[in-house]
């Protein structure tokens, strides 16, 4: 069934209560249906404005909320709550507390409450919050609400739920706001001391204001308010500041958040990219076949032309790896090449491609003490391509003959993700082509099914830093080199 086809998906995006209700028990049951609903829903989503409303016990929270639904109805506004509540130790359901402390606007037609259960869940809210607000956001509210279970410091998950934070303070909290700081209260789009009618409430006020002081953001970016929820007082306030948020940072903020890498996220795929290369020199150190089963896990999400995977893997090690490699080492020597593959490099070379290649030799070599023309020596060290470079572990890539040329610009992706998951771990690889120059050897030694064929190797492992060609560090070409600009400003 195509996702959009689903029953419940019509009438869910047309805000039907029950369609949404009903929904958000197959996404907190984890039914079958979960996943089809948000396949569904996905292009919808980014309209709400999501305001996620957290702090410590007994600030009036849920009271807030309460006064704020009754400021939002009265601007026009449909809004829905997703209240996180401690588990019964029962029924491992919501408690349902703050639904009931939300009664006097809970029932009114624009306004829609879910409790969900934490379920053990850290941070705050429970295992499926970020979906239900998904969901939520495609039925068409205009504001979803988020209200965390109130457990303190470690409720900072709704950063990665929430376009807007607001955390709540109760008066009186004094030498605690250094002692949270480093928690909530540092996630903080905007500050609220409820229960200001209590005498504690401007020094809390004050306290706040000179803790924002000490935040990387400056603190006219960060409100605080205060807030008697119980008369309605300061509720315009802030549902005006939040309308100001809205403006100034957007809806889907949750959205952009989600996809946008951390820097050091960032740092992490750019050093596994710049610092791959083809490493000719091994450490004996052994690996553990976990490792290379981690990396290939990683490297199979690479994408294929509709989803073809054309990838076979053979991953040898040991007494496996040793047979192969003496058996296309002899084969090197007796220069034979048994069956026809295909060409992988030009059979005439031309510029720029000859002196590219030809630099790389005259580099390396003068490093292994292999002087120029000296083809005896050269011919050594080719043949330790048939050892993996003596590393640990020995990859061969093959392919399914019938597939044509797109698959392997497929294969090429596959085999880059392989490279970058090795290096994130430690490791380094030499991707070979000369195994394509024995592919009989290496049918015969695996016992590769006749439609198989040989795309290239890999040696794997931990390189030796002390190795000469452990020097070499191949020039690559400027970006302005190899690149045609058009249409950017």
């Amino acid at each position: 069934m195509n996702a959009a086809d689903h029953p419940l998906i019509a009438p869910l995006l047309a805000g039907d209560r029950r369609a949404v209700a009903r929904a958000i028990s197959a996404i907190e049951n984890g039914a079958p249906a979960a996943e089809t609903i948000a396949a569904a829903i996905a292009p919808r989503l980014g309209r709400a404005h999501v305001v996620g409303i957290t702090g410590a016990p007994g600030a009036g929270k849920s009271t807030l909320i309460d006064a704020l639904l009754g400021e939002l109805v009265r601007r026009g506004r449909t809004i829905a709550v997703v209240a996180v509540d401690p588990s019964s130790p029962l029924t491992g359901g919501a408690v349902l507390g703050d639904r009931v402390r939300m009664g006097a606007h809970g029932g009114h037609e624009r306004v829609f409450i879910r409790s969900l259960a934490s379920r053990g869940h850290l941070g705050g809210v429970s295992r499926t919050t970020r979906r239900v607000v998904d969901l939520l956001d495609a039925a068409g509210f205009d504001t979803v609400i988020v209200e965390t279970v109130g457990a303190g410091q470690s409720e900072v998950e709704i950063v990665e739920i929430a376009d807007a934070r607001v955390v709540v303070c109760p008066p009186g909290l004094g030498d605690e706001v250094q002692a949270i700081k480093a928690g909530i209260l540092e996630i903080a789009d905007l500050l609220v001391v409820n229960k200001a009618d209590l005498p504690a409430a401007e020094s809390t006020a004050r306290d706040l204001k000179e803790m924002l002081r000490l935040r990387a953001r400056p603190q006219a970016a960060v409100p605080v308010l205060k807030t008697v929820a119980t008369r309605g007082e300061g509720i315009a306030a802030l549902a005006d500041e939040l309308q100001r948020h809205a403006e100034a940072a957007g809806r889907g903020r949750r959205l952009r958040q989600r996809h946008a890498p951390s820097a050091d996220e960032t740092a992490a795929v750019d050093r596994a990219i710049g610092s791959r290369r083809s490493v000719r020199r091994f450490l004996p150190r052994p690996v553990a076949r976990e490792v290379v089963a981690q990396i290939l896990d990683v490297a199979r999400h690479a994408p294929s032309g509709t989803n073809t995977q054309p990838w076979r893997v053979y991953a040898l090690a040991g007494d496996a790896k040793e047979r192969l490699c003496r058996a296309a080492a002899a084969a090197y020597d007796r220069g034979k090449q048994a069956l026809p593959q295909p060409q992988y490099y030009p059979q005439s070379w031309f510029e720029p491609y000859l002196s590219r290649r030809r630099k790389l030799g005259w580099d390396l070599y003068p490093l292994l003490g292999i002087p120029r023309g000296d083809k005896a020596a050269m011919h050594a060290q080719h043949r330790r391509n048939d050892f993996f470079f003596d590393a640990p572990v020995g990859l061969i890539f093959t392919i399914d003959r019938r597939l044509e040329r797109g698959s392997l610009l497929d294969y090429g992706m596959f085999l880059q993700n392989v490279m970058l998951a090795a290096r994130a771990r430690g490791l380094d690889t030499c991707p070979q082509a000369s195994w394509t120059d024995v592919p009989h050897v290496v049918a015969r030694e695996l016992a590769l099914p006749e439609n198989e064929t040989v795309v290239c190797g890999m040696a794997l492992g931990y390189a030796d830093p002390d190795a000469p060609e452990a020097q070499l560090s191949p020039e690559r070409e400027p970006v302005a080199a190899f690149t045609t600009w058009a249409g950017f400003e």
